[in-house]
C-alpha cells in the first residue's frame, strides 16, 4: 500500500474516533439543540423559511440569526425524520465537506504532484484542534458557514491563479450563502483578491478581480431581495435584534477583554504551533537559514485566516467557536511551513513503520466503530434530563404549553430539549393545563390546590395536571 494511503487511513481513523462516538449518542450543547429544534419545527410546518419559529413562548419568531442553516437542516429532518440522529447526520456531512474543502485548497496551491499527495496533513492538523471536534459534535452555525467560506476561498483563488473570471461567480454565490448562514462574519473572502495582489505584487490585476467579485455579490444579493422580499425583512430584523446590539455590546457580553478570542485562538492552535516552533528552531540550529518561511502560499493563507478571526475582537460577545471558519486557513498555513520537515521524516520512514501505522489505525478504527454501535442511542450528556423529557413528550401532546417556575423557564437547555424532542413550550407567566416542577422544590398553595401529580416516574422533575372541575 502507498504511504500516503496509509496516512489517509490514519487521518480517517482520527476523524472517526473524534466525531462518531459522540454523534451516535443523544445530548448536545445548548446552541446546537436550539438550531436543531428550529430546523425540525420548520420541517414540520411550524414557522417558515424566512420566519423561523422556536417555541410558542420563547422566540415564536426567531431572528437571532439568518435563516439558511435552518432551511438546509430542515431538509435533513424531512429526509431522515425527527429522531435524535438527524442533526448528527447533518453535522457529519458538514464535517466531511470541510475536509474536502481543506484538501481542495491544499491541492490548488501546491503545484507538484508529490506535494499534492500530502493533502492529509492539513486535515490531520485540523483534527488536532480540540475546538474542531467539539464544534462538529454540537451542530453549530459556524460549521456550515465555514464550509461556504472555505469553498468561496477555493474558487476565488482558482480564479486568480488561472486568470478566469468565471470562477468568481461560484465564489460570490458562496459568500452570499455564508452571510445567510451567520451574518457579516461570512464576508471575509471578499478580501482574498486584495490579499493575493499584495502577496504576488499584482495589485492592478487583483483590484480588477475584487471589483468583479463585489459586483457579483451585489447582483446576487439584489436578485435574492427581489425574488424573496421576506428574506430581506428577515435580515433587517436580524440586524436590528441581534447584530447591532451585539456590536454595541448590548447583548450577552461574555468577556471584559476584546482580545480574549485571540488568546483562545493561540490555545487551540497550541499543538500545530508547537510543532512549527520545534522544527523552526531545529532548522535554524542546523543551517542558520529559514527559507521556508518565505513561502507565498503560506502568506496567503495566514492573511486569510487573520481576516476571518481578527474582526471578532470588535464585540465583547465572544465564543471560542466563532473561530471555527478561520481554523482551516491557520492549519493550511502551518502545514505548508511544516511540509519540508515532515516530508524528510516521512520519506525516511521504513516499510515496517508504515505497516505498524496501518495496522494500528485499522485496529483503532474497528474498535471505535464497534464502540459506536454499542453506544448508539445512549446519552453523552444530560441523561436524566433527557429521559424525563422523553417521558413527558410521550404523554403531553405536541404543541402543548406547560406552566412552570421562573427558574425552570430560564433553564435554556431544558427549553431547547423540550422543543427539540416533543415541540413542547414552557411558560412561567400564565396558567396552563400542565405544570412542571423540579423534584424536591417547594410547591406553592395555588399549585397544590389546583393541580395534581401525574404518575410518570420522572427522575428530575414532577409533572402536574390541572384538577378536573367538579
Amino acid at each position: 500500500m502507498k504511504k500516503h494511503s496509509i496516512y489517509w487511513i490514519l487521518t480517517i481513523t482520527v476523524f472517526v474516533s473524534l466525531l462518531i462516538p459522540a454523534l451516535v449518542q443523544d445530548g448536545m450543547f445548548l446552541d446546537g439543540i436550539t438550531y436543531a429544534a428550529i430546523s425540525k419545527n420548520m420541517a414540520n410546518g411550524y414557522g417558515s423559511f424566512f420566519n423561523p419559529h422556536y417555541t410558542k413562548i420563547l422566540y415564536p419568531e426567531f431572528h437571532e440569526h439568518p435563516p439558511l442553516v435552518f432551511i438546509v437542516q430542515s431538509g435533513f429532518f424531512k429526509l431522515f425524520g425527527d429522531a435524535f440522529y438527524t442533526e448528527r447526520i447533518f453535522s457529519l456531512c458538514i464535517a466531511i465537506l470541510t475536509v474536502i474543502g481543506i484538501t481542495q485548497c491544499w491541492r490548488l496551491v501546491n503545484d507538484t504532484i508529490e506535494f499534492k499527495k500530502y493533502d492529509w496533513l492539513p486535515v490531520l492538523l485540523w483534527l488536532s484542534i480540540p475546538l474542531v471536534s467539539w464544534s462538529y459534535k454540537n451542530n453549530l452555525l459556524e460549521n456550515t458557514m465555514g464550509v461556504f467560506t472555505l469553498f468561496a476561498v477555493f474558487f476565488i483563488l482558482k480564479s486568480l491563479k488561472e486568470k478566469k473570471v468565471l470562477y468568481l461567480l461560484p465564489g460570490g454565490i458562496l459568500i452570499v450563502l455564508a452571510f445567510l448562514s451567520k451574518g457579516p462574519a461570512g464576508l471575509y473572502p471578499i478580501l482574498v483578491p486584495v490579499i493575493y495582489g499584495v502577496v504576488y505584487k499584482s495589485n492592478r490585476y487583483a483590484v480588477r478581480y475584487a471589483v468583479y467579485l463585489i459586483l457579483f455579490i451585489l447582483f446576487i444579493s439584489y436578485g435574492l431581495s427581489i425574488a424573496f422580499p421576506e428574506l430581506k425583512q428577515n435580515i433587517i430584523l436580524y440586524f436590528e435584534q441581534q447584530l447591532i446590539p451585539a456590536l454595541n455590546n448590548e447583548r450577552e457580553i461574555t468577556t471584559n477583554n476584546r482580545f480574549t478570542i485571540l488568546l483562545n485562538l493561540l490555545i487551540e492552535l497550541s499543538l500545530p504551533i508547537a510543532l512549527l516552533v520545534y522544527f523552526t528552531i531545529r532548522e535554524w540550529v542546523n543551517t542558520k537559514r529559514l527559507d521556508f518561511i518565505k513561502d507565498k502560499k503560506a502568506f496567503i493563507f495566514i492573511l486569510i485566516a487573520i481576516t476571518a478571526s481578527i474582526p471578532l475582537i470588535i464585540s465583547l460577545k465572544q465564543r471560542k467557536f466563532y473561530l471555527i471558519p478561520s481554523i482551516p486557513f491557520y492549519v493550511l498555513t502551518i502545514s505548508i511551513l511544516l511540509l519540508p520537515f515532515l516530508k524528510r521524516i516521512i520519506d525516511a520512514s521504513s516499510r515496517a513503520v508504515l505497516r505498524w501505522i496501518n495496522r494500528a489505525s485499522l485496529l483503532l478504527l474497528g474498535i471505535v466503530l464497534l464502540f459506536s454501535v454499542l453506544r448508539f442511542g445512549k446519552f453523552s450528556r444530560d441523561k436524566e434530563k433527557l429521559m424525563d423529557i422523553y417521558a413527558i413528550s410521550n404523554v403531553v401532546p405536541e404543541g402543548t404549553v406547560i406552566g412552570t417556575t421562573r427558574e425552570l423557564w430560564s433553564d435554556w437547555s431544558l427549553v431547547a430539549y423540550m422543543c427539540r424532542v416533543g415541540y413542547v413550550s414552557l411558560d412561567s407567566d400564565n396558567e396552563h393545563n400542565y405544570y412542571l416542577l423540579e423534584r424536591n422544590s417547594n410547591m406553592n398553595k395555588h399549585v397544590s390546590g389546583n393541580y395534581e401529580i401525574v404518575g410518570m416516574n420522572l427522575t428530575r422533575y414532577v409533572m402536574l395536571k390541572r384538577k378536573a372541575e367538579n
